[in-house]
């Protein structure tokens, strides 16, 4: 097993907002990045999740992409759960060694429907 560390963590406050998610993740990711005295062309595999159907936003997480960069061009993946997957997911791809760095990241709004309803809908396995 290769060693792996968290080197740098950054996050919103939770509050309401009506920036979208690019919005919210641009400043926390800077800062992830300069806590860590990385540059984007350091990171050899980009991860998020978020759980976009939840907040009616198919697709969220390409926008989210934006928050990233274009350039340079990135491996990426998402994972249609929470950061702690998407954690593990990096975890498994630096035991591989071909990367030394990767920026895994998490974001979600709360969806705007009745909260019963919302979570009836998260754990049922048939949704």
């Amino acid at each position: 097993m290769r060693d792996v560390a968290i080197v740098s963590f950054a996050h919103t406050t939770v509050a309401r907002s009506l920036l979208d998610d690019t919005e919210l993740l641009v400043p926390v990711l800077r800062e992830a990045l300069d806590r860590a005295g990385l540059h984007k062309r350091d990171i050899g595999y980009t991860v998020s999740g978020s759980c976009d159907y939840l907040g009616g936003r198919p697709f969220a997480f390409v926008m989210a992409l934006d928050a990233v960069g274009a350039w340079p061009p990135i491996e990426e993946s998402h994972v249609e759960m929470d950061g702690a997957w998407a954690l593990y997911e990096a975890w498994v791809r630096l035991q591989h060694g071909d990367i030394d760095a990767a920026l895994v990241y998490a974001f979600g709004k709360s969806s705007q429907g009745d909260l019963p309803d919302v979570m009836v809908q998260q754990l049922d396995p048939t949704g």
